[in-house]
């Protein structure tokens, strides 16, 4: 009988952070460069087209999980005020709801190298932090008057999931525009 492979896979902290929070770390890089493979060979149209008039491009919703990270570890997690002026000079903020989005021509290494970029920025962040923190509560007031609050755990978590869910959507919508032509 012949000898079986053994394939093992595991996911090992990130060795830069407090070990449970470099878990999540991790886990977010994971799904990263899934969304890099993912988006590695598609070209400026691709990156712009909506599949339909409804939709969001592959590029926005590239560049929202930017947004996303940015606004919960650094405006919520590191507490810094949202500064509109600053915000809006960023490829990410409101890209979502952005009609000229295809008018920007950006390549799919753009968006990559952006929510890389930001990716960097917010991780810089969360270097002070240790495992001790992940039960500590973060929030901010909505305009009605309302307090919401959310551990770092559960942004943590939040913002694997999130990027997930929107690479599940890339590979969808790429696999769409590719059968369509």
């Amino acid at each position: 009988m012949a000898a079986m492979n053994t394939e093992q896979q595991t996911l090992k902290t990130n060795t830069n952070f407090s070990k449970e929070i470099g878990f999540y770390i991790a886990g977010m890089e994971e799904v990263r460069e899934q969304l890099r493979k993912a988006a590695e060979d598609l070209s400026n149209e691709e990156i712009a087209a909506k599949f339909t008039p409804n939709t969001h491009s592959i590029g926005q919703l590239i560049l929202h999980n930017g947004e996303a990270e940015w606004w919960w570890l650094r405006c919520v997690v590191a507490e810094k005020e949202l500064d509109e002026q600053e915000a809006s000079r960023k490829a990410f903020w409101d890209v979502l709801l952005d009609q000229d989005f295809a008018a920007k021509n950006y390549s799919a290494k753009f968006c990559i190298e952006e929510v890389d970029r930001v990716r960097k920025e917010c991780l810089e962040a969360l270097k002070g932090f240790t495992d001790d923190d992940l039960d500590k509560y973060f929030g901010w007031d909505k305009d009605d008057g309302t307090r919401i609050e959310k551990s770092l755990r559960w942004i943590l978590h939040h913002l694997i999931d999130h990027e997930a869910q929107h690479k599940g959507q890339i590979l969808m919508i790429k696999r769409l525009l590719r059968e369509a032509k």
